[in-house]
């Protein structure tokens, strides 16, 4: 019976065995053979990832699709040295990744202020502080490491706290002793590096980690790129080595399809310190890229687009596992990158490089010793959109912000070509504020078209008026130059010859409050509207005089009507003052805008509307008066410009300008013109500075006009406008 028992339990055991060995069995199977390679891959998985990743920005484009400004992709390297193990294992990767660099003759991300190979220098002018507008003495982002580092009184001495910065007598206090090889040896020591490494090998590996280190202790606050634009066979390299911390992901970066209109577009950068906050407000990242200055900076918010949340996760060897675009909580939207609008400007890029070269070759060809600059815009005149715009000297975005050295190379230029002449540079309009002041005249009833007064060389009134300018009787210019008058002038013939005398006597009769009215009122003095940037310049008066610490006398006057004294105009408030004369009074805002298209141009975002700043209500015959005029300027045969415009596919009306600015140097030369005359389109001003006689410019202006209504140049022969070439 107890045989039996047993029997039964050994069987009761060793079935409960078999059993649990199924079960083990099971399991095992289960993990390593049904969900194996999941948990197999969990198991690795260290390090949960979240990337942005910015949206492709829209295009730029002229108001017939022509591409101006788009996206190429390309390939960056970054780093995460928190992944890359000790000291020693790190600078080993690191190094690796620079003599990958080297060997494909790739450049890195390296602005640490000492030269490249002992001995070392500095290579700034202040390494280590700097002085504000207020004379405050603040750290670089060198000066701000070394002070966060703990590098010991060795290489940073006790007077190099922060706390007593604001108590040293001057930056050479500051850095007096401390050189740049103690800075590299004190950097060298801190970071570990083998003493065995080459001079030029340490340094390279402590430019890279003065990068990461400025990241690291938040002095500066953008993303580390180590390096831009990677070619295949280096990110081959790359890939080949398995550098753990080492990530190559794609990206986009801007595109010039033109090397024109540089002062128009802007440029994409990193977000600036200084204008953080603004950017934080509107939901940018720190790291985001924005538009800065011209097209870019003004319509940023139409080409940004939105930026997506990218989930990796990483192994411990820095190998991306897997990787997912994270879901909104809220919404269950997913978070990918949505590609910015394209913005489409009225510009038209055929015209706008014509008129650069037009007015580089004008420039150039001029023989004047002090000649330096001009510009040029050419205005729609019933809308105020911008069809070209040019200033000289120019540059080429494309390439000047690729390097410190070519960037220093153009803002040393004592030129400045940077400045955009045509909206910022100001400039006496001379003899082109003519025509305003005979549409006042005209006006306000105190000349009439018909009406000739006598030019006798001087300025003088009647016998039976009492003439309120002491002594003064200011020359015509004919008479200074040639000891001959112009005689009797009516309004056309005085605009064709600009004879001062006879603004002289309509502008005594308007009195400057009158003159500063019209002049306010066709917007010289004040911003046109235009989206970018611009000056305001000054309409000279006695209030302009006050405002600049100088006395108005009633002579002033006298100059002023001419386009003197303190009258200065902008070359895009000489083109709106025209377009707003010769379109009858509508005073419109200029603008570069024409209409935003969504990213696939498959529907219109946002249309342009002209926008009218104010209306004068002109009489007709009046500004038919004043563009007669202007017409005899360019086409009769007693103009010494109706040479240049005989022969052109439409008539124009033009007036020329020259402006004095200093006795020693030649005047400033201007000159407007509309076309056609019997129904004006366009208005063109040019300006080149101390370029003499505005007559000079004529030659171009028509060249200008010729190209514009010349058919074979025209977009009509290919399609209308707003039909995208593509």
């Amino acid at each position: 019976m107890e045989g039996k028992q047993f029997h039964r339990r050994t069987l009761v055991v060793a079935g409960l065995l078999a059993l649990l060995l199924l079960v083990f069995a099971g399991a095992l199977y289960q993990l390593q053979i049904v969900k194996g390679d999941e948990y197999r891959a969990a198991s690795i998985v260290k390090i949960a990832n979240v990337e942005t990743v910015e949206a492709a920005r829209g295009e730029i484009v002229d108001r017939y699709g022509r591409d101006m400004v788009g996206n190429r992709a390309t390939y960056e390297i970054t780093l995460n040295t928190s992944i890359m193990g000790a000291e020693d294992q790190r600078n080993a990767i690191l190094l690796e990744l620079i003599a990958i660099c080297r060997d494909n003759g790739l450049s890195w991300t390296d602005t640490l202020p000492i030269s490249a190979d002992a001995p070392f220098t500095f290579t700034s002018d202040s390494p280590l502080v700097y002085t504000d507008s207020e004379g405050e003495l603040h750290f670089n982002y060198l000066g701000a490491l070394l002070d966060a580092l703990p590098l010991g009184t060795k290489i940073l001495p006790d007077r190099w706290r922060q706390e007593d910065l604001n108590a040293a007598s001057s930056a050479a206090d500051l850095g007096s002793g401390l050189t740049a090889g103690e800075i590299i040896d004190g950097l060298r020591q801190y970071f570990l590096i083998d003493e065995s490494l080459s001079d030029a090998d340490a340094r390279a590996l402590i430019g890279v980690l003065y990068e990461v280190n400025l990241r690291s202790k938040n002095i500066r606050q953008t993303e580390y790129i180590f390096a831009q634009d990677v070619t295949i066979d280096a990110i081959t390299a790359i890939k080949e080595r398995s550098l753990t911390g080492v990530t190559v992901r794609s990206t986009t970066v801007r595109q010039y399809n033109t090397t024109s209109a540089a002062h128009l577009l802007g440029r994409v950068s990193a977000i600036q310190a200084a204008n953080w906050d603004q950017y934080k407000d509107k939901g940018y990242g720190m790291n985001d890229k924005v538009g800065i200055g011209g097209v870019e900076g003004a319509f940023e918010d139409y080409l940004r687009g939105e930026s997506g949340t990218l989930v990796q996760e990483l192994s411990t060897s820095g190998k991306v596992v897997s990787e997912y675009w994270k879901t909104d909580a809220q919404t269950g939207e997913t978070l990918e990158p949505k590609p910015g609008d394209n913005v489409m400007l009225t510009l038209d890029l055929r015209l706008q490089e014509k008129v650069e070269e037009v007015l580089a070759n004008t420039i150039e060809t001029i023989d004047s010793a002090d000649t330096q600059g001009g510009a040029v815009v050419v205005q729609s005149v019933n809308d105020g959109g911008i069809l070209a715009m040019a200033s000289y000297p120019t540059f080429d975005l494309a390439t000047v912000y690729s390097s410190t050295e070519l960037y220093q190379q153009v803002a040393d230029n004592p030129l400045k070509p940077f400045n955009n002449r045509a909206t910022n540079g100001t400039y006496p309009p001379g003899s082109t504020f003519k025509p305003l002041v005979a549409i006042a005249a005209l006006e306000e009833g105190v000349v009439t078209p018909t009406e000739k007064i006598r030019d006798t060389g001087y300025f003088q009134l009647p016998e039976e008026d009492h003439y309120p300018y002491g002594d003064w009787h200011p020359q015509c210019w004919y008479y200074r130059q040639y000891r001959r008058t112009h005689g009797l002038e009516n309004l056309a013939d005085a605009l064709r010859d600009s004879c001062n005398i006879y603004f002289f006597t309509i502008g005594h009769r308007l009195g400057i409050d009158r003159v500063v009215e019209y002049a306010e009122a066709f917007g010289l003095g004040q911003t046109t509207g235009l989206e970018l940037g611009e000056e305001k310049g000054w309409v000279a008066g006695p209030e302009t005089s006050e405002a600049l610490g100088m006395e108005w006398y009633g002579g002033n006057l006298l100059n002023a009507v001419i386009g003197q004294d303190n009258n200065m105009v902008t070359p895009i408030q000489l083109t709106n003052y025209i377009a707003t004369l010769v379109n009858g009074g509508n005073h419109y805002a200029t603008h570069l805008l024409k209409t935003v298209k969504s990213s696939d141009y498959s529907s219109t975002v946002y249309e342009y509307e002209p926008r009218l700043l104010g209306t004068l209500d002109l009489d007709p015959d009046n500004v038919e008066a004043v563009k007669k005029g202007m017409w005899e300027v360019a086409n009769d045969p007693e103009s010494s410009s109706s040479v240049y415009f005989k022969d052109l596919p439409v008539e124009v009306g033009a007036k020329t300008g020259s402006a004095q600015v200093a006795s020693n140097v030649e005047a400033n030369a201007l000159f407007v013109c509309f076309a056609p005359y019997d129904d004006p389109q366009i208005v063109i001003s040019m300006v080149v500075e101390r370029g003499a006689s505005g007559s000079k410019l004529a030659q171009a202006t028509a060249e200008i006009v010729d190209y514009y209504f010349s058919a074979e140049n025209t977009m009509e022969s290919v399609g209308t406008e707003n039909t995208l070439l593509r």
